[in-house]
Order: C-alpha cells, then structure tokens, then sequence
C-alpha cells in the first residue's frame, strides 16, 4: 500500500524533473533525418504503447506510464542532439553522484530502510536493484573517460583528471559491491564483453585485416546473433551462475513471475493489456489466487513488460530499432575514440532488462537506452571530442 501511495508524487517529480530538457528540445532546430530510422521506429514504439492506453485493462495507469515512457523518450532525444560522446559521459557520471553520495550519507546515518534486513545498502533508493545500477554506470562511465582523458594526456589537467575520475570509479565499486546486486554485476560484464569485442574488431579495421564491407556485412550480423545466443544461454541456466553467487533464480521468485508473465502474454499476444496494466488488473491475477494474496505488482523483466503491455507488435518494434539501431553504430565503433560505448551501454540495458523493470518512462536506464540507439545527433564541431 505504501508503494501505490509514493507512486503519484514519484511520477510527479520525475515529470517536473524533466520538464527543463522538454523545454530545450523544443528550441533545438530537428531535420527529417535526426529522427527516422531506428530512432524514428522507437518512436512508432512509444505511441503505440501509448495507443494501447485505449484498450488497456487499467487505462488510468497506463496513460500516465505511456506519457512518461514518450517524455523520457524525448529527453533521450535531447540528450543525443545536444551532446558530443565526451560530453554525454561528462554529463552522466556527474547526475550519478548525488544519488550515491546521498545513498552514502542515508547508510552511514542509519536512516530508515537505507540498509536492508539482510545488510545490502540500498540508500535512497529502497532496492539495491535500484541503487546497484547507479552504481555500476558510474563505474563504467568513470572507466571510459579515464579512457579519453587518457588519450588525451597532453592536456595540462589530464593528471587531475585521472586521479579525480579514479576516485568517483573507486566510490562507485565500493557502493556497488555494497548492495550485492548480482543484477547490475551481469549487466556490466555484459558491458565489457562488449567493449572489449568491439575493440577487437576495432584492431582487426584498423590493421586492415577485414575485407571491404565486412563490418556490416558479416561480423555485425555475427555480434547480434551471438548476443542473442548468451542471453539465451544465461537466461536458461541462471541457476547454475547465480549458484555461484550463493542464490538462485527460484529463491528470488523470478521464473515464476516470468513464467505467470508469459500466460498472461499468451492470452492477449497481439495489442497486450494495455502499457504496465497487465500487473495492475484483478482478472490477470484471478488466473492463479497465490498471485492475488501475494500482491504482486512487477514481471521483473522488462522484455515481459512490453509483451504483456504492447503484445507481439510492441516486441516486434522494439527489437527492430534495437537491432536497426547497433546497425548504425558499426563505423563509429570502430573508428571513434570510446566509440564502443554505444553498443556497450546498449547491451547493458538490454541485460539488465533481463531482470527488472528498466523499459520505463521514470528510469535513467530508458533515457540511455534512446541515447544510445539514437547516436550522436549533434553536429561535428571543433569543441566535440570525436
């Protein structure tokens, strides 16, 4: 009950939150070609969840979650058109400090729910699946301007820079070891396989040991369908890698979410219950009344999310721009300095959605996400770190 009553004012905040990027973006000068492609389809995606407010189970909910779902969207958009690459990590590994040094201080202050019963911190979020991601694209982004700085080590403040972007990678590792989130952990090995794939690639392009065309013509079909191949295989033996970890997916409630998720997909698999009503509607519940008295709320996955709120057409667009999306980034990984990160924090979305809900309006990770499959957007210019 708690949680229904935070929901209004959370929605709220993150509306006026993002009210000054709305502003913005309706002052940059957008062309046809910022926004078809990929980026356009993610569009059709968000308005057609937002059209299934018409037949959702619990239309209420879902106009509020669909008009969230298109505002981030287009803050995502802003964020692509406004920034150059160095800019946008600049400008991400600064937002994720207030939340981890506000968490620090709530733990270190014993304020209430800031740690866990069983010892995770969970600081101002109330979920180490909340604070972990934080966390853990601090550290990532920290890592890959590092990089840069780097590269750049001519420059009089690179020292400085270094020594300060090793200490917020430092602090991040440490609150993110804290909450034991083996959800953000996969996610970001997710992260660095994928950096560390494309820089392979990147060598091989720049030894001139590819064949003309081969980027697009081979090896990215190649990365998609082995991507798809591991998130199928960590998916179907989770068990045995959380087994590691000392945890286990049935313990946590997952397969039984996801597989209660899946029937209720099945039964409205082509326009869904409407955009994250499926969870919110007493007749999904009554299939099974163990779901009823345990009040549920979430499928813990965001690929279910949207089978369940948009049905087979919704999953279809998205999996489309995805794709459609890491196409576009092919060159640009391999010839642009971090150019790995588009595809990088792609992928570690994409697997973190494997276990919660990220596919959502009021989550940083969305906004990452659109950012990431949109490019950069903005035009080249002497300042932009290309």
């Amino acid at each position: 009950q708690n949680g229904r009553s935070a929901l209004a004012p959370q929605i709220a905040t993150y509306f006026v939150v993002q009210i000054p990027a709305l502003v913005l973006v309706s002052r940059q000068k957008f062309t046809l070609r910022d926004v078809r492609g990929p980026l356009g389809l993610l569009a059709v995606f968000c308005i057609w969840l937002t059209a299934t407010t018409l037949w959702a189970t619990n239309g209420q909910h879902s106009a509020v979650e669909s008009v969230s779902l298109m505002t981030t969207f287009v803050c995502g958009v802003y964020f692509a058109k406004r920034f150059s690459l160095f800019e946008k990590l600049t400008v991400v590994v600064v937002a994720m400090q207030p939340g981890l040094l506000l968490s620090r201080y709530a733990v270190a202050n014993n304020w209430d729910r800031a740690v866990s019963i069983d010892g995770n911190w969970v600081g101002i979020y109330f979920n180490r699946n909340s604070l972990a991601p934080v966390a853990m694209v601090s550290l990532l982004v920290a890592a890959a301007l590092m990089w840069l700085v780097f590269l750049r080590r001519d420059q009089r403040w690179s020292k400085i820079a270094l020594f300060v972007l090793f200490d917020v990678a430092l602090f991040a590792a440490v609150m993110l070891y804290r909450t034991s989130s083996n959800t953000s952990i996969g996610a970001g090995i997710s992260f660095v396989v994928v950096w560390v794939f494309w820089t392979l690639i990147r060598y091989l392009h720049r030894t001139q040991r590819l064949q003309p065309g081969a980027l697009h013509r081979a090896v990215y079909p190649a990365f998609v369908t082995g991507a798809a191949v591991l998130t199928w295989a960590g998916v179907q033996f989770q068990n045995t890698i959380l087994g590691i970890f000392g945890e286990t997916v049935d313990f946590n409630g997952r397969t039984a979410l996801w597989r209660f998720s899946w029937t209720g997909f099945l039964e409205r698999p082509i326009f869904g219950w409407g955009w994250l009503s499926a969870w919110r509607t007493p007749k999904f519940f009554t299939r099974d009344l163990w779901w009823t008295l345990n009040n549920m709320q979430w499928s813990h996955s965001g690929y279910m999310d949207v089978l369940l709120g948009g049905g087979f057409i919704g999953a279809a667009l998205l999996v489309v721009a995805i794709v459609w999306g890491g196409s576009r980034h092919v060159d640009h990984a391999v010839t642009t300095p971090a150019g790995q990160w588009a595809p990088a924090i792609m992928f570690f979305v994409l697997a973190a959605a494997t276990q919660e809900s990220f596919f959502i309006g009021n989550h940083f990770l969305w906004l990452l996400l659109v950012a990431a499959i949109a490019g950069s957007l903005r035009e080249k210019s002497p300042r932009a770190l290309q």
